[in-house]
């Protein structure tokens, strides 16, 4: 572990300071309001002052249920400022998961926009005692007989929460991470440093603001001086729309999981684009990197530093990273690489007791970044933290198998227990286990990762209640719906098997690797499934057909229900504009997820016809979707070792 001075200070101060020094310089830039440091000091202490007249104490939490915008970093710092932790939300996860959210943070208070506030309160039954604030009408009905700049005496400490992220739980619900402003600010200083972020940086946001690598979009690029480029809500999955910022705001600076990067490669070598002259670095974590991402990466945007960063979010951000330079042949994966200042790794066995170089073991870590703990839950604290045997130091025990190599650089492994990640998103088997056998008829449900297209998929295998005189069997589709009342998107398992038992061990445990390989299609058309039309619809359901390799597609389903996601949704645009021989954006595809939607808006709406030239550059998209499927499972053979 390298040691060196921790600053005693607030999250904030590092942008505070920044303000100070430069008022007038762009903080945040959206498409429809650009706030300077100035400016958005004035909305973050205003809203501080209203925050605080509500009571807000520190290590409470306020909640922010917001689309991309502006209004999400004037909320974060207003938290922040009034001297209580900032909770954020995706306002997409089913309302019966954001009501238990909000009741187990003992949320009074939260923070959104006022679209969304009318649209929430249709679906969502708010907590008794909650009080919602609109903050693009916060800003715009401030009064002006008062200082809003006057600032907030301080309350919290280094020692406080700053925030507290929600992620997937083992027992069946989610649970909260309180990350501490100490290591959040070394971890935001220490990667300033490292890769001397300044003034003259922007980063563009791509990153959701309840994923905890949006927590360096915001402090990191402040504590730098540097702007925020905030994508519009529509485009946050768009990435023509992204090529479009990085060249008009002239981005610096890339943040994101791998998939969100394949994507934009993929779109810029279809449409041939090289910005040799934007981005300086690219941080991706959360996720295997394909073997051939750095040299892609370099292809389109020139010399940039492609660091890999990693660590559970409950060592606050990412406390470990490999800057990549050349990827060796002989390598399976991207090195994890080596903990940042005040953090050390550990390589240990069941004992606690060290691994020599090149055995596998748990990777723990100590430090300052370590979580204070988890919200409201000493008992999943305890389970999850201990203290070192020899050194006394408090450890987390990340569940991520690893290694040490001898360089002393270590080598990632994956996981020991049943949690994985999809795309970035931390996903604990068990929750999607427990919310199966909550619903009726289900006697039996374990819930398996598998390998689909070069992608993780989840496959859920169910054994039915023996119902006497219940001939009617468990239907995918009403299973779909029902966890879909309770859990986020990324956990909707994409296939559904029903069994009459499960494989066991000796042991009398589920044996897993005796589990059948699903095939990720509907076995058969629902009953009442209309036809797919012929022409444009028939023409799509061929395409989908392909990509997602499955046998029959309604007019109605989702090309996300079927296993499709935001890698494989890129793909089947490249063919779609191919056969179709139109130019479209593959938001669209993201507004029209299903055959029958999709076909109407094309057909209504595009006009365009590809050019040779276009089609050409579509055919190299879909050679280099190809690729990317090959480098990213040898990626993951990593784990295989």
């Amino acid at each position: 572990m390298t040691d060196s001075a921790i600053p005693d200070g607030l999250i904030q101060d590092l942008f505070l300071e920044q303000a100070r020094r430069a008022p007038a310089r762009p903080a945040v830039i959206s498409s429809t309001r650009t706030l300077s440091y100035a400016a958005l000091l004035s909305g973050a202490r205003s809203l501080g002052h209203r925050l605080r007249a509500l009571g807000v104490r520190p290590n409470t939490l306020v909640a922010i249920v917001m689309e991309k915008g502006w209004e999400q970093i004037v909320a974060v710092l207003g938290i922040l400022e009034a001297g209580a932790a900032y909770l954020p939300i995706d306002p997409a996860i089913p309302p019966e998961r954001l009501a238990y959210v909000l009741e187990n943070g003992e949320v009074e208070i939260v923070l959104t926009q006022s679209w969304l506030d009318e649209k929430l309160d249709e679906n969502l039954s708010w907590p008794a005692g909650i009080t919602r604030l609109n903050v693009d009408r916060e800003q715009e009905n401030k009064n002006p007989s008062t200082n809003h700049a006057d600032p907030l005496p301080r309350r919290q400490t280094p020692e406080d929460v700053a925030y507290v992220l929600y992620t997937s739980g083992s027992t069946g619900k989610p649970k909260g991470v309180m990350i501490g402003h100490r290591g959040l600010v070394n971890c935001i200083l220490e990667t300033n440093r490292t890769f001397r972020l300044s003034s003259d940086d922007r980063v563009l946001a791509v990153t959701a603001l309840h994923h905890d690598m949006s927590v360096y979009d915001i402090f990191g690029t402040l504590a730098a001086g540097g702007a925020i480029v905030m994508p519009d809500r529509e485009g946050t999955r768009s990435p023509d729309h992204w090529l479009e910022l990085i060249d008009r705001h002239r981005v610096t600076v890339w943040n994101s999981v791998p998939a969100f990067m394949e994507m934009l490669l993929v779109h810029a070598a279809a449409q041939k684009l090289s910005a040799p002259d934007r981005l300086r670095i690219a941080f991706l974590g959360g996720d295997w990197i394909p073997l051939s991402a750095p040299d892609r990466i370099r292809a389109h945007f020139g010399d940039v530093q492609v660091v890999s960063v990693g660590g559970p979010t409950e060592t606050t951000v990412w406390n470990i990273w490999y800057p990549v330079n050349t990827v060796r042949p002989d390598w399976n994966s991207i090195p994890y690489g080596h903990p940042i200042a005040n953090t050390r790794y550990y390589v240990l066995d069941e004992k606690l007791q060290d691994c020599s170089p090149w055995e596998p073991g748990e990777l723990c870590c100590s430090g300052v970044g370590l979580l204070k703990g988890y919200w409201r839950n000493d008992e999943q604290t305890r389970a999850r933290t201990a203290l070192h045997p020899v050194t006394g130091e408090r450890i987390y025990r990340t569940g991520d198998r690893g290694r040490f190599m001898p360089d002393g650089e270590i080598e990632f492994l994956g996981r020991i227990d049943r949690q994985i990640k999809i795309n970035g998103q931390r996903i604990e088997l068990g929750e999607i286990e427990a919310t199966l056998l909550r619903q009726p008829g289900v006697k039996q449900a374990v819930v398996d990762a598998i390998e689909f297209n070069g992608q993780k998929k989840l496959a859920a295998y169910i054994v039915p209640e023996n119902v006497p005189g219940n001939g009617h069997p468990l239907q995918a589709h009403k299973l779909r719906a029902a966890l879909e009342s309770f859990l986020p998107a990324y956990m909707i398992p994409s296939t559904f098997l029903t069994m009459e038992s499960l494989p066991l061990n000796a042991n009398g445990k589920v044996d897993r690797s005796q589990l059948p390989a699903p095939v990720l299609a509907r076995a058969e058309p629902a009953n009442d499934s209309p036809a797919v039309k012929p022409g444009t619809e028939e023409i799509i359901a061929s395409v989908w057909k392909k990509v997602l390799g499955v046998e029959h597609i309604g007019p109605s389903d989702n090309f996300f229900d079927l296993g499709g996601d935001s890698i494989l949704i890129v793909e089947a645009h490249a063919e779609l504009q191919l056969v179709l021989h139109r130019s479209f954006s593959v938001t669209d595809l993201f507004q029209y997820p299903s055959i029958r939607a999709l076909s109407a808006y094309l057909d209504g709406q595009v006009t365009r016809v590809a050019s040779p030239e276009i089609a050409e550059r579509i055919r190299k998209q879909r050679d280099a979707m190809a690729k990317q499927r090959k480098d990213t499972n040898k990626a993951k053979a990593g784990q295989l070792l």
